[in-house]
């Protein structure tokens, strides 16, 4: 996505736009539903909160993946619907996703070795 907003490749914007656009709403409903099942779960825990690995990997997920989801919901139903110029609103977008990936992935990472091997 990024190489196409700075070279032309040939392909229609707007249609890659919109599917990424589709499938970004997809994730983040996935991302809810996962969110509303660990709290279903943690009810069901009766909120007991001396499981370790659940103590490490909650502020994970709501202090830094939750406000990474709430910015990407933002950027692709709010800022880039409603943007005037939609290059520069998709470059905005570009940049976003390429400076939370690295760090994304290594939380994520850690969030799933928190899960699996509850240290």
């Amino acid at each position: 996505m990024i190489y196409s907003t700075r070279k032309e490749t040939g392909c229609n914007q707007h249609i890659l736009r919109n599917f990424y656009r589709w499938m970004t709403n997809l994730e983040i409903a996935g991302f809810v539903l996962a969110i509303f099942s660990g709290l279903y779960m943690l009810h069901l825990l009766r909120y007991k909160f001396d499981i370790i690995w659940l103590n490490y990997k909650l502020p994970l997920v709501f202090g830094v993946i939750l406000p990474l989801e709430v910015l990407n919901f933002w950027f692709v139903n709010i800022y880039i619907p409603k943007s005037q110029d939609k290059l520069k609103a998709y470059r905005r977008y570009d940049l976003f996703n390429y400076l939370v990936a690295l760090p994304l992935l290594v939380i994520s990472l850690l969030i799933v070795y928190f899960a699996v091997v509850k240290p």
